[in-house]
């Protein structure tokens, strides 16, 4: 909210008003979710009907007096510009927009004692604003060229898809994240906001995996509300980024779409991170995710959690994605305009196979916000969710039909909807933690339990007339139906999309690249006469509502464990069953293991596996999950061990950390001998857990560190760690086998060595840094280890590589980039003093190439933040 800013020239008395003096001079307002109490108002406006009042300034026209004022807009519709269309009331708007009658001007007439007169103003889809306030709204006298006797900037605000965004929109969307960790949290037990949202997201979720051991079911995941409870989630997080920025919303990634040899841009090093690709998805590890030297995400790294990193993944492959027009039937009825198979299939793919394919936080559901990419990827499931509302009209609340939410009650024991769908989940549940209820104390009924402590308070008013909430609320998924106020005004919660319309009988924008499902692709697919490569590209085509139903899941396991079938058959039936059923898909895949030979139909199952996590079972029947089989003995590499290390990581397993320090360990007494993991992988899958943090994050031993004594080789931190300093030790130009990489195996070592604060580790470290044989990402990785490891021989070498007249340009910048990441990981917790000295630190650095400067610029940004 701010203070109206009114531009006015004089006005004269509109035909049979009182006349006004001459000279006299008037101003018209415009407040755009305006108070008229206070002059307030809110410039920022989606494709719904926002309340607004115009006025004449109090106190500067005769009582009596009448003006005839019209709105216009300051510029013609224009793309990448915003342009606004008005009415008197919300019922108006929906009348004109939905006759194709929407109007870009109004004439009003205002009564000179400043009574406010209210109408509406909405976004004319598809003309949404690139930059804050790009659109003026212009007050005339008399006619639509009359004099302008006032105006308002506003911007019409919708979240975008990623792919779409500017240069300057990403950087703002990045700076207002960033900013989140220095942002003070709503929770005074937690630091930050942004790890204030991680930990609620986490709590909420530690039923998913685990429900035995912790007690309470999922209250986010598995059930009815997964996609009503992150709308809110996702809400809480964006008007975070509001506060730090207004202009910014959540950006969406359509995961289905990729649109370059690179991927999609949430995967590149200017935006959430660019990752390495293994040459074979049989022996594909995890990697540093790199970001640009100037990105305010630069070397991200979470309390307890370690530095970011995913699956060397190749981010072209998004086949696997189900597309929008999977969900979407033309008929606008059946199956597919019913809630419980939009949220079903929405949440089994693209968002639990999605989760598995980005990893390694990605692929523990609970821990997922760590990673910046999370919030693109989940914005887009919101996007899903709205689009199917649009295309199906499926806005309504009140629970009269079952197609627009299901359940649709409030929880109750003993009915059978609260068997699959636990409290929380039902349509007029109120949803934790906002609600603030807890569970100190487990009740009878596994399915009425709630997590047993809060995070937070009630959901924030939003402190904008016309925006929901007005008052600080417990929302059920009833209130997240109908996000933009088309059916409930109360409920518009300004959010909207680029390409989607406010109401259900506009027509929403192509979705680039989209596939439809085909009527006959299922039966043809099923087809054991028809051709090999006929029925797996039909398979692709399959319609989701036809694979959902009980024959076909069945059917489609007997094609996948028939060993007569063709193994990309198999495989293709593997991947239809995980796009609509996980728990099935999964089993099945255990069942196939056993003679999955054939590299096709072994990555299927691996990839469908990687779904464990997210497989759904039933909230009344806890389960446990066991710790993984110990690798098969080989003389070459190990596929086997791979997929062990790739399930392992994200669950932080021991046994698995225990049994790549051997490998290591083998590895260093021999270094010619072949291997059956490189180091450099190794190395990577054990950087990758927490388990050598500080202080390791509170969850970080969901399952396997009760495991550890039953390890075919125990975990012993300190054996672990001094196989690393081993490995920095030892010489990189020591003989080895084909395809091992010593620098970067030396830069993972120095990774996992970053809180291991000793003298003579911190010696290898700066050695590893200061080596002119060693890669830029060797060296730049041992410069971010010593932001952990030792305050001082962090700030020497990055000095000493600044005058260093032989280091890489890239290096140097890296070096000042490592600064500012080091500002990040303290946020307003670092001391002045310390902020005193890198200031000095970074006042007398020469950062000559561009980088060395964007690096720069945004060191001293974070600085900034952390001041205050």
């Amino acid at each position: 909210m701010c203070a109206a800013v009114a531009l006015g020239v004089g006005l004269s008395a509109a035909a049979g008003a009182q006349t006004v003096a001459d000279g006299a001079s008037a101003q018209v307002e415009i407040l755009v979710h305006g108070d008229a109490r206070t002059g307030t108002h809110f410039d920022y406006v989606t494709w719904a009907p926002s309340p607004t009042l115009v006025r004449v300034r109090p106190g500067t026209l005769p009582p009596g007096a009448t003006v005839t004022v019209v709105l216009t807009n300051g510029a013609a519709p224009a793309e990448g510009k915003g342009h606004v269309n008005f009415a008197l009331t919300a019922d108006e708007y929906k009348k004109a927009v939905e006759g194709g009658g929407a109007k870009d001007q109004i004439t009003l007439t205002l009564k000179g004692d400043g009574t406010p007169q209210p109408i509406v103003v909405a976004g004319d889809f598809p003309h949404f604003s690139r930059d804050d306030k790009d659109t003026a709204i212009v007050a005339h006298q008399g006619s639509a060229t009359g004099p302008v006797v006032g105006g308002a900037q506003v911007m019409v605000r919708v979240r975008r898809n990623e792919e779409t965004l500017s240069a300057e929109e990403r950087s703002r969307f990045l700076w207002a994240l960033a900013a989140l960790r220095f942002q003070k949290s709503p929770d005074p037990r937690w630091r930050d906001t942004y790890t204030f949202l991680v930990d609620m997201h986490d709590i909420g979720a530690r039923g998913f995996a685990e429900p035995a051991d912790i007690g309470y079911p999922d209250q986010e995941h598995k059930a009815a509300a997964f996609v009503a409870w992150h709308r809110a989630f996702l809400l809480e997080l964006e008007r975070a980024l509001q506060k730090v920025d207004p202009s910014v919303t959540l950006p969406y990634w359509p995961m289905y779409y990729s649109p370059g040899k690179d991927g999609a841009t949430v995967f590149h090093a200017d935006f959430t991170g660019a990752n390495t690709v293994a040459g074979d998805p049989d022996f594909m590890a995890t990697d540093l995710i790199r970001f640009d030297a100037g990105n305010p995400l630069y070397g991200w790294n979470m309390p307890g959690r370690g530095p970011l990193m995913r699956w060397r993944q190749d981010r072209n492959n998004v086949k696997l994605f189900n597309t929008p027009g999977m969900l979407l039937d033309k008929s606008k009825a059946g199956l597919k305009s019913n809630y419980s198979f939009m949220a079903g299939s929405v949440e089994a793919n693209p968002h639990n196979i999605g989760h598995g394919w980005s990893g390694v936080w990605m692929s523990n559901c609970m821990i997922s916000p760590s990673d910046p990419m999370f919030w693109p990827f989940h914005t887009y499931f919101d996007w899903l969710w709205a689009a199917w509302q649009q295309h199906y009209d499926r806005f309504r609340s009140d629970g009269a039909d079952p197609a627009q939410y299901w359940p649709n009650d409030a929880y109750a024991d003993g009915n059978p909807s609260s068997k699959t769908n636990p409290l929380g989940h039902h349509l007029r549940d109120t949803m934790w933690p906002w609600n603030e209820e807890i569970q100190p104390k487990p009740v009878a009924t596994f399915s009425a339990r709630r997590p047993p402590q809060t995070v937070g308070g009630p959901f924030a008013p939003s402190g904008v007339p016309g925006l929901w909430p007005q008052a600080p609320a417990r929302p059920t998924p009833g209130e997240l139906i109908d996000y933009a106020g088309y059916v409930t005004p109360d409920t518009d919660a300004g959010v909207g999309y680029d390409n989607l319309p406010w109401s259900p009988k506009q027509q929403s924008l192509p979705f680039q690249g989209d596939v439809a499902p085909t009527a006959t692709a299922l039966t043809t697919f099923l087809a054991k006469d028809r051709p090999v490569a006929e029925r797996v590209e039909q398979a692709a085509q399959v319609d989701l509502a036809a694979a959902s139903d009980t024959g076909a899941k069945s059917a489609l396991q007997g094609v996948a464990l028939a060993t007569a079938e063709d193994p990309e058959v198999r495989a293709a039936a593997l991947d239809i069953l995980a796009r609509v059923d996980t728990a099935y898909a999964v089993e099945t895949a255990y069942k196939v293991e056993g003679d999955a030979k054939h590299p096709t139909l072994a990555h299927a199952v691996e990839r469908v596996r990687a779904m464990e996590m997210f497989a759904n079972r039933p909230v009344d029947m806890p389960a446990e999950t066991a710790p993984p089989p110990a690798p098969k003995t080989v003389s070459v590499l190990d596929k086997g061990l791979y997929a062990t290390a790739r399930n392992g990581v994200p669950d932080n397993n021991p046994c698995v950390v225990g049994g790549l320090t051997v490998e290591l360990q083998h590895f260093l007494a021999k270094p010619t001998d072949a291997v059956r993991i490189f180091p450099q992988d190794a190395t990577a899958f054990v950087a990758s857990t927490n388990l050598f943090e500080a202080v390791p994050a509170a969850n970080s031993h969901h399952v396997h560190g009760k495991a550890n004594a039953s390890c075919a080789t125990p975990f012993d931190k300190a054996v672990t760690l001094d196989t690393m300093r081993g490995l920095l030790k030892a010489s990189a130009t020591t003989p080895t086998s084909v395809g091992i990489d010593w620098w970067k195996t030396k830069a993972l070592a120095a990774t996992v060595l970053s809180h291991s604060g000793d003298a003579a580790t911190i010696s290898l470290v700066k050695g590893l840094a200061a080596d002119a044989k060693a890669t830029v990402d060797a060296r730049a990785a041992a410069v971010n280890s010593l932001r952990h490891l030792n305050e001082a021989a962090f700030e020497t070498v990055v000095g000493s590589l600044d005058r260093d007249r032989t280091a890489p340009a890239e290096l140097k910048a890296q070096a000042i980039a490592a600064v500012g990441a080091y500002v990040l990981d303290h946020g307003r917790d670092l001391p002045a003093d310390r902020r005193a000295r890198l200031a000095h630190l970074l006042d007398i650095l020469s950062a000559t190439s561009p980088a060395e400067q964007a690096a720069l610029k945004t060191a001293r940004q974070m600085l900034a933040l952390a001041a205050g």
